[in-house]
């Protein structure tokens, strides 16, 4: 199987293709050939090849959208506002605590050892992962380095960190990490004044590999693990 069916395979599955968790895919799918290979094999499919950024992970989008991709996306944006948005919140605090940016970027390292620490010394950042009651199976008795591990965990099922380190617990995080960003600035500037089925309308999905960057609407990515029929190139 070549470079280019791999990638094209992880793209099917729903998959972030980036350089941090797929790097050969990653780079195959720098080469404009294989760009276009890719958009007119997805395109048989109903689907597209999409990016945020020039530097960003690539992604498959839906081509169109249907009633059942826009159920699904109102249960994205509040999957996002109920679970995601609070773990970039503790993250961005914990960073400020530490005198960094608090912008989570893609290739920075997460220490399950260094934020457990951090917690420990912070009344703050205790009471943020505490007051976090949607990560999946935390329960009232967990400690702190328990509800550390769980959100790693939930973070690395999500696909917005990749662990490099197991021994040490390493976690680095992938470009998925710019789209969550952007439908999180999508929500905070729509949700106001729109409800949960306007944003979904406002979400663009034409957006197009030549003209996404960081600041506008992030188009819809297909779902995760879902099979499609046909052969890649």
């Amino acid at each position: 199987m070549s470079t280019l069916e791999t990638a094209l395979k992880r793209l099917a599955e729903g998959r972030f293709v980036c350089e941090m968790r797929y790097p050969e895919e990653f780079a195959v799918l720098q080469e404009a050939d294989s760009r276009r290979r890719a958009d007119e094999w997805l395109a048989a499919i109903g689907y597209r090849l999409a990016r945020l950024s020039e530097d960003g992970a690539f992604f498959m989008a839906h081509a169109v959208v249907t009633p059942g991709l826009r159920l699904r996306l109102r249960d994205e944006l509040r999957a996002v506002r109920g679970k995601l948005e609070p773990v970039v919140g503790f993250m961005e605090t914990l960073r400020q605590s530490q005198g960094r940016s608090p912008h989570i970027h893609a290739g920075d390292m997460l220490w399950e050892s260094e934020i457990s620490e951090a917690v420990r010394a912070s009344p703050l950042l205790e009471r943020r992962l505490l007051d976090m009651r949607e990560i999946g199976g935390a329960r009232v008795s967990d400690s702190a380095i328990d509800r550390v591990r769980r959100m790693l965990a939930h973070l690395q099922n999500e696909g917005y960190i990749v662990e490099t380190n197991p021994t040490s617990k390493g976690y680095q995080v992938t470009g998925k990490i710019d789209y969550l960003y952007q439908l999180i600035g999508f929500i905070a500037d729509n949700t106001a004044q729109l409800s949960d089925d306007d944003v979904v309308d406002r979400i663009d999905t034409q957006a197009r590999l030549d003209g996404d960057a960081p600041g506008q609407e992030a188009p819809a990515p297909a779902e995760q693990s879902t099979s499609k029929e046909g052969s890649a190139p």
